[in-house]
């Protein structure tokens, strides 16, 4: 057993790399790894002013199985509170996720399955290469993927999610990238990381309050009628951007042909 369910380094520039480190039962989610996740995601809420980017990935040959074996036995003599404290330990990790400022990127190298596909879909930015392989397979043993559902649904839409979700039929990583789980497959771990130092330097690029801003306001309106209701909220967002610091340090770096202090 893994002395740490949950792994986490900040690099000196500000890159955090979250690790599932509970190999031995396939990082599957259990109370401790959920604790784990739950207050290392706290700590980068907390420290966004220093975090600017976030790296999810796992140890070992699978990103998350479907269910911790060692674990699992307790659950089937769960009460309705028990059940429910679960639950909802898990839907904030998975909202945390959503939720935090700074760009969130999964790195899936293997199979992944069950809340781990959860996790997948709350990400911003989803890279896998082909050992990686996809199966929402809880109808399979009598469980409903209701905490996954929203970002499932969002990630690869109701129709796709229709027909996976219900069949519980494994994919592949190219279906995956076709459907819109993920954004990039590398043919091997050397393209891996090269795609993955790529969008890391995009993304130390990016002014961080800017960034944080469009993901809140991208939640906002999802889904959501283009009324003017709407085309106030956008207009109301854009003018506290351009009136802030960040704009007018962008602004001048432009016309002084330097860069802005958030790329130094």
């Amino acid at each position: 057993m893994a002395d740490a369910f949950v792994l986490m380094d900040v690099s000196r520039e500000g890159l955090a790399t979250i690790t599932l480190n509970n190999p031995d039962q396939h990082n599957a989610f259990n109370p401790d790894l959920v604790d784990d996740l739950n207050d290392r995601l706290e700590d980068l809420r907390a420290n966004s002013d220093t975090v600017r980017g976030v790296i999810i990935r796992a140890e070992g040959k699978v990103f998350s199985g479907l269910a911790d074996f060692d674990w699992l036995p307790h659950t089937a003599h769960y009460t309705d509170d028990e059940a429910e404290e679960d639950a909802d330990a898990i839907s904030e990790v998975l909202s945390r996720v959503r939720q935090l400022p700074q760009p969130v990127i999964a790195v899936v190298e293997g199979p992944a399955a069950g809340y781990g596909l959860g996790l997948i879909a709350a990400c911003d930015i989803v890279l896998a290469t082909p050992a990686a392989r996809f199966v929402f397979s809880e109808v399979r043993h009598g469980f409903v993927p209701a905490l996954s559902l929203p970002y499932v649904i969002e990630a690869i839409g109701i129709t796709a999610a229709r027909s996976y979700l219900l069949a519980a039929a494994p994919f592949d990583a190219a279906e995956a990238y076709r459907l819109g789980l993920v954004d990039v497959v590398a043919k091997d771990a050397v393209e891996l990381e090269a795609k993955l130092a790529h969008f890391v330097d995009h993304v130390f690029a990016a002014a961080p309050g800017a960034v944080a801003s469009t993901k809140s306001l991208m939640d906002d309106v999802t889904g959501l009628p283009i009324d003017d209701e709407l085309v106030n909220e956008v207009v109301a967002a854009q003018g506290r951007n351009r009136s802030g610091a960040e704009a007018a340090e962008g602004i001048a770096a432009f016309i002084d042909k330097r860069e802005p202090n958030w790329r130094n």
